[in-house]
């Protein structure tokens, strides 16, 4: 296939109001629970197993998995050391075995930092394997949690893909921001959507409740985010409660206990 050929997520007002995501996407969902990412993700594996694709699951990372007993699905586990080069060479040399058109999940990208300690490290991981996503025409599908990182981290992700998409969880609305979405313009693409999953819709936020609603949420996050400029690490060593990092010699493990 053509490089930048749309594909169907599964969602088809999301289509519509993304200009379909493309051949070459790596498409970040940032997210405050794991739940709110599988309402994505799932109707993306779906239409892919639908549409005949190669599907490949990265499994790495200790929360549940995302996709269990679906035999079009090629789950490839890679272990987590504190190794980034190890790890990191073991995902590209499966992507390159994999080819062209190729459609992945990843584990949770905020799951890194536990092996590795820093989130810059996550931020250089994701620097390096989302080109060699793009070159390949495939399609990449990532969580990463929010909060969880500084804004130097998240910003070399949000700089280096295709999509970045902010979800946002109400007492009564589920609402997708698209922070960035490349190549691509709309008069309604970057407004707050209102996501409806049993319905499919997905519709931009046009009238004043849902804004007040969807401001409200925006509001009650950012409260408290005065370290959005320091690292994990830096974090995790200013605590009062900071655990004790344990290193084990001549076996691959990095563990926070």
């Amino acid at each position: 296939m053509a490089a930048f050929d749309r594909i169907l997520s599964g969602i088809p007002e999301m289509d519509k109001a993304l200009d379909n995501i493309r051949l070459g996407d790596n498409v970040v969902w940032r997210v405050s629970d794991l739940s709110e990412f599988r309402l994505f993700m799932e109707p993306y594996v779906r239409q892919a197993v639908k549409d005949k694709r190669k599907i490949i699951y990265f499994r790495f990372a200790a929360h549940e998995p995302f996709i269990t007993d679906i035999p079009e699905v090629k789950t490839i586990e890679i272990p987590l050391s504190h190794r980034f080069e190890n790890f990191t060479v073991e995902i590209h040399n499966a992507i390159e075995r994999e080819g062209r058109d190729a459609f992945y999940v990843f584990d949770c990208l905020s799951e890194l930092q536990t092996a590795w300690a820093t989130d810059l490290m996550m931020g250089n991981f994701f620097r390096v394997t989302c080109p060699f996503l793009f070159v390949l025409d495939t399609v990449a599908f990532f969580p990463l949690i929010r909060g969880k990182h500084s804004v130097h981290s998240v910003n070399k992700i949000i700089d280096t893909t295709q999509l970045f998409l902010d979800v946002y969880t109400g007492e009564k609305d589920i609402f997708v921001r698209p922070e960035k979405v490349w190549n691509r313009n709309s008069d309604t693409m970057f407004l707050p959507h209102i996501f409806e999953p049993n319905s499919g819709k997905f519709r931009p936020v046009t009238d004043g409740v849902r804004s007040s609603r969807f401001y409200n949420i925006l509001g009650k996050l950012r409260r408290g985010t005065d370290d959005r400029n320091t690292d994990s690490w830096d974090r995790m060593q200013r605590s009062d409660t900071a655990p004790e990092l344990t290193y084990q010699t001549n076996v691959n493990i990095f563990a926070i206990s």
